[in-house]
């Protein structure tokens, strides 16, 4: 009993180090028609808290980009900012994946930063119609999810 409590409290410290958005951080873009010429802002992401980074790279990418946006433009806006975009696999068959996912991961000060963009379209027409903004900091020892490492 005791072991399963102990690994009950391990998974609520993880899944709590996570970043993620209360309603799931699925939205629809509200951003203009045209993507702006200007560098993607990843906000004071070295100072502030991951959820505070989170809302803000979340709000960054939906004021950013407008619904209707072809998302190869999306994508390349997004490669253009040291992004790295591609298809997921979709061999799984669960859920609606996004059309492309852009990831930018850099390690500064033994911390490791992680910012994703799910880009979605809603016919199949490669035009963007919601997306999922995801951060995720890791330093030092952490594990998965943030958690305790080994």
């Amino acid at each position: 009993m005791k072991r399963l409590a102990a690994i009950a409290a391990v998974l609520a410290l993880a899944l709590s180090a996570c970043a993620t958005a209360p309603d799931g951080g699925v939205a629809t873009p509200s951003g203009p028609s045209a993507i702006p010429s200007g560098a993607i802002d990843l906000g004071d992401w070295r100072r502030a808290s991951a959820s505070a980074t989170l809302q803000g790279f979340q709000h960054t990418i939906n004021s950013r980009y407008g619904v209707g946006l072809q998302i190869s433009a999306v994508a390349a806006d997004m490669r253009r900012n040291d992004f790295t975009c591609a298809a997921p696999s979709r061999g799984d068959g669960r859920g609606d994946p996004p059309a492309q996912v852009c990831r930018k991961t850099t390690t500064v000060d033994g911390c490791t930063h992680t910012w994703q963009a799910h880009l979605f379209d809603a016919n199949n027409d490669s035009r963007l119609a919601r997306t999922r903004g995801l951060y995720d900091r890791r330093c030092g020892g952490d594990g998965l999810l943030g958690g305790p490492g080994r």
